[in-house]
């Protein structure tokens, strides 16, 4: 669908830009979908989020990731997308980003992500270059307006590292109209910048780090046959190589989204492991400046369970005789004021190689109860507020325990 300009006789002139249509291509989110449902042949599409975090207690930091404990955080992701042919779309984002802590750090992000779809036939298709892996929810779902908290949970951020781009190939379709697949190959995880306290998260940072010392696997299967429901699972398979030391690397994940009324409700689990962690401890320890290996969990878990409900009629507000409006900021008929309460548990360190039992390590024994709100005051904005009590039952490196979080932040795509 598009918005059009026309001359005074009535004739359309040209499209002036496209809208979104909410519908996402395989391995996409919505803005980024664009181009696959519209007869334009270039598009212009992104989003930006602004968050903000206030820690009430001590600050978990033995990630060393500040994506993990930042206190604000700015991000904007642009995408072009260019359709030379119907089976053709040349693909490109730019993602920058930009995060503080509160204090001295900070960091600044910016990374690309090209690649070309060959669009052979709805039951298979290709696409070659950089782009997300098809794992989780979120890691194909990122852009503000399709999850409820203002940062991502943290089973989808430590046990499946999102966001992850990698360089690689996905073939992709549909076995019939229900059910949607893929399958992709991308190069080997880094196991040098491995860090206990988040497993295999590190490995994957910088997606044109042209690491082919191993591979990863990701198959995906999609059923949306029910009525108001996504059923998926998806799964890595990765090998890690470097110096002679090789380790295997699995995750399975697999979720379920369902809407019933004014109701939502999510749920995700996902399990993985790790072999031949005593190699990645000594391979850490070689690379690490201060000589300190890392300790990986040989198994992990983590899954969460939400339930929201859209409290705007429940005040009184009846959207389907809303009359709109030509305003920028507000769409009666799109008003949304969904409050939420999410469930949510992880550990980095199920299981230990018994090897490395007597080793230091930092783990995430987390349980998060998540409670919060979104307003939508149209379908592409979300302003979004919320809570967490969070119990890490694993103490900080001066035997302290990390403090709950308030968090608020801003959204929009387009």
């Amino acid at each position: 669908m598009a918005i059009c300009a026309y001359a005074q006789d009535g004739r359309e002139t040209r499209k002036v830009i496209d809208t979104l249509t909410y519908e996402t291509q395989s391995g996409l989110p919505i803005a980024a979908s664009k181009i696959y449902f519209t007869d334009s042949k270039f598009t212009i599409s992104g989003y930006g989020e602004s968050n903000f975090i206030n820690y009430l207690g001590p600050k978990n930091t033995q990630s060393e990731d500040l994506e993990l404990y930042m206190t604000n955080m700015q991000r904007f992701v642009a995408y072009a997308a260019y359709k030379p042919k119907k089976w053709l779309v040349l693909y490109a984002e730019i993602f920058a980003e930009y995060m503080m802590d509160g204090g001295r750090e900070r960091k600044f992000e910016f990374m690309p992500e090209i690649f070309a779809d060959f669009l052979i036939s709805p039951k298979f298709n290709l696409r070659l270059g950089t782009h997300q892996a098809t794992i989780g929810y979120l890691n194909n779902s990122d852009e503000p307006v399709m999850f409820y908290t203002v940062n991502r949970p943290e089973v989808e951020r430590i046990i499946i590292p999102s966001t992850w781009i990698d360089l690689g190939i996905m073939t992709y379709g549909r076995i019939n109209n229900d059910l949607k697949w893929s399958a992709s190959i991308y190069q080997g995880l880094d196991p040098t910048l491995l860090n206990g306290a988040t497993w295999i998260r590190r490995g994957r940072d910088e997606a044109l780090r042209f690491n082919f010392n191993g591979y990863t696997f990701n198959p995906s299967l999609k059923y949306t046959g029910l009525k108001d429901t996504e059923l998926a699972v998806n799964g890595i398979l990765a090998s890690m190589s470097q110096d002679g030391i090789r380790s295997n690397t699995h995750i399975l994940s697999s979720y379920v989204r369902h809407n019933y009324g004014n109701w939502s409700f999510m749920a995700l689990g996902a399990i993985g492991g790790t072999d031949n962690t005593q190699g990645l401890f000594e391979l850490t320890q070689a690379y690490s400046p201060d000589n300190t290996g890392q300790v990986l969990g040989r198994n992990v878990y983590g899954y969460y369970a939400e339930v929201g409900y859209d409290i705007l009629p429940f005040l009184g507000v009846n959207k389907s005789k809303a009359r709109d409006k030509n305003s920028f900021l507000i769409k009666p008929s799109e008003l949304k004021l969904p409050i939420f309460v999410r469930y949510e548990r992880l550990d980095t360190h199920a299981q230990i190689s018994p090897e490395l039992m007597g080793q230091p390590f930092f783990q995430s024994d987390l349980t998060t109860i998540t409670v919060g709100a979104n307003f939508n005051p149209r379908r592409n904005v979300v302003i979004k507020t919320n809570y967490q009590f969070r119990n890490n039952r694993s103490a900080l490196a001066d035997g302290v325990f990390e403090g709950d979080r308030f968090e608020f932040g801003l959204g929009f795509i387009f």
